[in-house]
């Protein structure tokens, strides 16, 4: 099996039951007040200084109910990544493949996913789960696979479709999706994860874009003889 092709298996083996439909609404209202409240206090304080208290007191729970879903706090920020990077995946690579134009397909794709890349509480909360990934590298595999692999696995597949209908020719979708996403933030979230706090101009996003789907097209837009 590809990488990609054992996300789903990876991400279900570790995802919690309000996302998967396991627990009963009242276990899912009381896991997501939980999580609400951590997600507060990691943006705030960060991985390492947050505190099983300040949770508990964020949600309004006692660390007994936190503890009854979560067996750590390491357990605890994982749900919450697998939460947040499934939820924007589906908005984000939900395509409409019934528009015939592929260009304003992926113009939509690439300028949703920097308003979402770039926007300051996903950059912040990047930069807690790498800090995070160097004692636990368990986060960094999860927000990895329910993140950025899940969003190209759903590109690939469109991808695939639209090899299928002649309209492009792609011989490997995973890697194409992948190509793809990294070109249309090419220069600048690397920029903004380091720290710039000017936010770049539209017209430096709109040439990220015009360029990312030009070089894309140059080499999947047709076939090759």
């Amino acid at each position: 099996m590809t990488e990609m092709s054992n996300t789903g298996a990876a991400i279900a083996g570790h995802a919690p039951d309000a996302i998967l439909g396991g627990a009963s609404s009242s276990d899912t209202a009381k896991r997501q007040q939980i999580m609400e409240g951590a997600r507060r206090v990691f943006l705030h304080d960060g991985f390492d200084g947050a505190s099983v208290g300040d949770i508990v007191r964020a949600a309004g729970v006692s660390k007994g109910t936190l503890y009854a879903y979560f067996p750590s706090k390491e357990k605890l920020f994982e749900a919450l990544i697998i939460e947040d990077r499934l939820k924007q995946a589906e908005a984000l690579f939900t395509l409409d493949e019934n528009e015939p134009d592929v260009v304003r397909v992926l113009r939509r794709l690439g300028m949703s996913l920097l308003d979402m890349l770039l926007s300051p509480d996903h950059l912040d909360f990047l930069r807690i789960v790498v800090g995070a990934s160097t004692k636990f590298p368990q986060l960094g595999r999860v927000y990895f696979e329910a993140g950025p692999c899940n969003g190209a696995n759903r590109l690939a597949s469109y991808l695939r479709r639209l090899t299928e209908e002649g309209i492009l020719f792609v011989e490997d979708p995973q890697l194409a999706a992948r190509q793809f996403l990294d070109l249309c933030k090419t220069g600048i979230h690397l920029r903004m994860m380091l720290g710039d706090r000017t936010a770049p101009a539209p017209k430096e996003i709109e040439h990220n874009l015009d360029s990312a789907i030009k070089v894309f097209l140059a080499a999947y837009g047709r076939k090759q003889a």
